[in-house]
């Protein structure tokens, strides 16, 4: 069992949700993509995957070599101050590459721009709480991936409702792989998740209103 909710750690990496859910964006609504080519899908993919995975990552590696962090596991709280500032500023530069009506070159989307504001989000208020006590990142991507899928229902010709349940049963077992391996207790998990529902919330219903 341990190997398993290690494998799930890192398969559900908290990086890899908005790669992840840029794909589930782009699967349940073919009507609003299907007439851009599979190409411009594909750089869609690469972009958010490089500014939200593969930036952050090289990032955490030089802070390992540069001895700023013990472990890239980021076990204790302040080991993730510096790594959460890093984080944020990525997320808010694929944000503003998403954002409706900016002059690019590259089509922009507007469902990934929304579900980017609201991880970004999620991560700003994940390092403030990071301050006073440590949070599941882990449960704060389960919770942005929760609410993201709620928010794009509308949007899909599909029915969601088993994708729903899918990713519910998903954020139970990041949940439990987090608490199993003790790496969280089960406060600091129900904040992740509610914090990263909370910043998808705000995006699709809120900050939709005013962009």
């Amino acid at each position: 069992m341990k190997l398993f909710y290690q494998s799930v750690s890192s398969v559900f990496h908290p990086l890899l949700f908005p790669t992840y859910g840029t794909l589930l964006i782009l699967i349940v609504n073919p009507n609003l993509y299907g007439h851009f080519p599979d190409r411009l899908h594909i750089v869609w993919l690469i972009i958010v995957f490089a500014l939200t995975f593969l930036f952050p990552v090289i990032w955490l590696f030089m802070m390992k070599r540069l001895d700023m962090i013990d472990s890239l596991q980021l076990i204790t709280a302040k080991e993730r101050i510096i790594p959460f500032v890093a984080t944020a500023t990525f997320y808010l530069w694929t944000t503003w590459m998403f954002k409706p009506n900016v002059a690019m070159k590259i089509p922009p989307n507007a469902l990934v721009f929304f579900m980017m504001a609201g991880a970004t989000l999620a991560v700003f208020v994940g390092f403030f709480i990071n301050l006073f006590f440590k949070i599941s990142i882990h449960a704060i991507a389960a919770g942005c991936l929760l609410g993201l899928t709620l928010s794009i229902i509308k949007f899909s010709t599909y029915d969601l409702r088993l994708v729903m349940v899918g990713v519910i049963l998903l954020a139970g077992i990041i949940g439990t792989a987090r608490l199993y391996l003790n790496a969280h207790d089960a406060r600091q998990v129900f904040m992740g998740y509610l914090v990263g529902f909370t910043g998808q919330f705000i995006s699709f219903t809120i900050i939709s209103k005013f962009i």
